[in-house]
């Protein structure tokens, strides 16, 4: 129960390097040179707007990690390590240029990871968490390799907005704030991928125009 939020999803996304030799590899797995990463998106009601003292998805309150239970798994700033402190599976520069570069492929979504919204005129919220190089470990049929995130929404009621209270004194109704807390398993056929085929079908191509008619 996340009071005002509704319809929480969790998708995670690998997307590969196009010149992979998927078809020459029989150890080829999901984990096999992948920049991976958690889409979270809710809707919010029409009345609530965005906060704009602290943004609707502060990013220093955006963790994740992977285990098989919450308690026993450690949690990373992932927004941070991406964007201010390189570190953990984003351990250099050139690791997070490399997240990048893979996802900006004419293959790839192109999606933009860390970018807390500066409007929801359809109430829709869609936000992209960086997990890194490989993150994801191998699917699990007994559900015991999970990725876990939470993060904070912090919107305005604007039909509340007019009430006489003192924000000073803890009296802002008007202001809402939640932590959402969720996880996703990590199964066969549970991750969405890009790129995965693009070396397959050149192959299918090339092979296909030089055979004899």
């Amino acid at each position: 129960d996340y009071t005002f939020l509704e319809y929480v999803n969790l998708r995670l996304v690998a997307v590969y390097n196009q010149s992979t030799a998927f078809d020459s590899d029989p150890t080829f797995s999901i984990t096999s040179g992948a920049a991976q990463y958690l889409q979270v998106t809710f809707t919010l009601g029409s009345q609530y707007v965005i906060n704009s003292n602290s943004g609707l998805i502060p990013l220093d309150s955006v963790r994740a990690g992977r285990g098989t239970f919450p308690a026993d798994t450690p949690m990373h700033h992932k927004c941070l390590e991406y964007m201010l402190s390189p570190e953990n599976e984003f351990d250099s520069p050139a690791m997070v240029s490399r997240f990048n570069e893979t996802l900006l492929q004419t293959c790839g979504p192109g999606a933009a990871m860390c970018v807390s919204p500066s409007a929801i005129p359809d109430s829709f919220v869609s936000f992209n968490i960086p997990l890194g190089i490989d993150f994801l470990r191998e699917p699990s049929a007994t559900l015991d390799n999970n990725v876990f995130v939470e993060l904070v929404v912090s919107a305005v009621d604007d039909d509340a907005r007019g009430d006489n209270t003192d924000p000073n004194a803890g009296q802002a109704p008007w202001q809402m704030k939640t932590t959402l807390t969720a996880s996703i398993p990590v199964v066969e056929g549970g991750v969405n991928t890009f790129c995965d085929g693009v070396t397959a079908a050149t192959d299918l191509t090339s092979t296909s125009s030089s055979a004899p008619p």
